[in-house]
């Protein structure tokens, strides 16, 4: 940790960036960064720990921090990363407790603190910044406030690989996003003939240190072009300050070993940072199989798979790096899941891009058919064939494991999705199941469509567990029916929710004492009772595998950051596949409607 002189234009940008100090006067903030300490921290130093005295506050001028809550056990769990413009250490400095949280930096990052007796004369002085603070604090204790997100990143990396022009993708990603790109060339300009490319610690690393600090106040983004090399010195400075790292590979082709090595030192110099493919090709879709000898080869969060001379998809990644993606999530229902497709379209006509799409149950077969590239009307094709003609739900075989046999199920995926896998799709897309072995929900963002689709939509008793490595998977609706929250942690800007499992309720007016036999069931059918029939065996089942995730689903349902659609599909029974059309129609309706109240609500 290094105590520094911030340049006065670097720290004022920094402030006026910052929700606490916002409107107030240049020559106050001036003033205000003159009477803060200014500190550098390494990538991995702390600054502060679960306990210790809450004295400071601290503000964010450029960098990235994790915060961490220590659990029984010592174990530290990132909750949240904060960026440039973020304050850290407020619930301390207002209750005068210990710090609830630690704080560690993931890459180099400056910081400036304001200490107590600082803060109190600054209260004296314009009482509006308390109340800021306190509204800052407040957003995230009150009910029904949104989790935090991560901050869109501010540096970004680019890494080149497989011989890829990063300089022309530099070019093309500025097009769709405001930012401000540096290499060598430019840094050398600016500081002097060689600086960029200059060991560490040499003495143009302050100078270089001061002009980088610049441009990421002056700047929304700043994107940093490594070189080829692994070993640069210039490649290890964008790597250390960099909030993202992209990886860029020509689309289809493998990694090679000097792929592979850059890789390895990405890992080595940024370990803490997320790290992303970014795919570029000249035409087609992307290579089959590609993708994972890739993710094989280094551990990144995601993959983007881009045309070189598509607007739209280098916007999408644009939108992604801003923190403005649309994500939407599907829940499951069964055949009331149909009604997804209506949402998908309603929201396609309005001209609402959605980045990607995340789905349980019949939730996971919808937005899987929409990842591989399907218009909703094709999708409704798809699952004609699947339900009218496959009909994975018809054959019963001995109860040993499941009512249903899984040979059906398996064909129709196969059917739907072939051998793609999921991220090979130019569309992102996600699924969850439940995993009856770790007794957790999982979250698949790569693997074969066809088998985690599969697992996504195979309610316990009814059909077979899918295997995956020696582990089950059942129906993510078990514990996860409207997977709102893995969609969040992508960091998107905008969510929606198509959810179809309106609150229900489970009763028979029946006057049996006992369930009944056999008998009891085969009369009560011949003579259509008016009375409210026993619920069949596989009706229960499913109530039984939802309990859990309907009361997760009724906790997501108040959130304020989710754009809800509740399309008025109880009527329709879960395991009724014959109203394909009806449904469809339902779910375009509600979302057409759903759409036009928030544009009002915009106006």
């Amino acid at each position: 940790m290094r105590t520094i002189r911030a340049e006065p234009r670097h720290a004022v940008g920094a402030l006026a960036g910052c929700a606490v100090f916002q409107g107030m006067p240049e020559q106050r903030l001036e003033e205000l960064s003159r009477s803060m300490e200014w500190t550098v921290l390494d990538r991995g130093e702390v600054l502060m720990r679960t306990g210790e005295p809450g004295e400071d506050l601290y503000v964010v001028a450029g960098g990235r921090l994790n915060v961490s809550l220590v659990g029984a056990e010592g174990t530290e769990t990132v909750v949240r990363e904060i960026g440039r413009g973020s304050t850290v250490g407020e619930v301390a400095l207002l209750t005068g407790s210990r710090r609830t949280a630690t704080v560690r930096a993931v890459r180099d990052t400056l910081v400036g603190r304001l200490s107590r007796s600082a803060f109190e004369r600054l209260m004296e002085e314009d009482p509006q910044s308390a109340l800021r603070l306190t509204r800052v604090v407040a957003g995230w204790l009150l009910p029904g406030s949104p989790p935090r997100r991560t901050s869109a990143p501010a540096t970004i990396a680019l890494v080149p690989t497989g011989g890829i022009d990063v300089q022309e993708v530099a070019a093309v990603l500025g097009g769709a996003l405001r930012m401000r790109a540096l290499d060598p060339v430019t840094v050398d300009q600016a500081v002097g003939a060689g600086a960029a490319r200059s060991p560490a610690g040499s003495p143009d690393e302050r100078a270089i240190a001061d002009y980088l600090d610049a441009a990421e106040v002056e700047h929304p983004r700043v994107v940093l072009i490594a070189d080829h090399e692994p070993d640069s010195p210039w490649t290890e400075r964008a790597l250390r300050r960099a909030d993202r790292v992209l990886v860029v590979a020509p689309g289809g082709v493998r990694p090679d070993r000097a792929a592979r090595r850059m890789i390895t030192r990405v890992a080595v110099v940024a370990p803490d940072v997320p790290r992303e493919l970014v795919f570029v090709r000249e035409a087609g879709r992307p290579t089959p199989g590609i993708t994972a000898l890739w993710r094989e080869a280094g551990d990144f969060a995601r993959q983007a798979h881009l045309l070189a001379r598509s607007e739209a998809d280098w916007t999408r990644l644009a939108r992604h790096l801003t923190g403005t993606a649309v994500g939407l999530v599907l829940g499951g229902g069964g055949a009331r899941g149909f009604a997804h497709i209506g949402v998908l379209r309603a929201l396609t006509e309005a001209g609402i891009e959605i980045d990607r799409i995340g789905g349980s149950s019949m939730g996971a077969l919808i937005g899987g058919l929409w990842s591989i590239g399907l218009t909703p009307e094709e999708i409704v094709e798809v699952n004609r064939a699947t339900w009218h003609e496959i009909r994975p739900l018809k054959g019963f075989t001995l109860p040993f494991v499941a009512l249903h046999g899984s040979r059906r199920s398996r064909l129709a995926m196969a059917e739907a999705f072939g051998s793609r896998r999921i991220e090979d799709q130019a569309r992102e897309f996600f699924c969850t199941s439940t995993n009856l072995t770790r007794n957790r929900s999982q979250v698949h963002t790569s693997g074969p469509l066809a088998r985690y689709v599969l697992a996504s939509m195979s309610i316990p008793g009814v059909v077979a567990p899918v295997v995956d490595r020696g582990e089950l998977l059942v129906d993510g609706g078990v514990l996860d029916n409207l997977p709102v929250d893995p969609m969040s942690r992508t960091g998107v800007g905008t969510l929606y929710a198509s959810d179809v499992s309106p609150p229900r309720t489970f009763s028979v007016d029946l006057h049996w004492e006992d369930a009944p036999g056999i008998l009891d069931v085969v009369r009560h059918k011949m003579r259509q009772s008016a009375g409210t029939a026993f619920p069949s065996l596989v009706r229960i089942l499913e109530r039984t595998a939802t309990l859990a995730s309907d009361r997760a689903a009724a906790a997501q349902r108040t959130r304020s950051d989710v754009r809800f659609i509740a399309p008025p599909v109880a009527a329709y029974d879960t395991l009724d596949m014959r109203h394909l059309d009806e449904i469809v129609d339902v779910g375009y309706k509600a979302a057409v409607d759903a759409i036009a109240d928030w544009n009002e609500e915009n106006r």
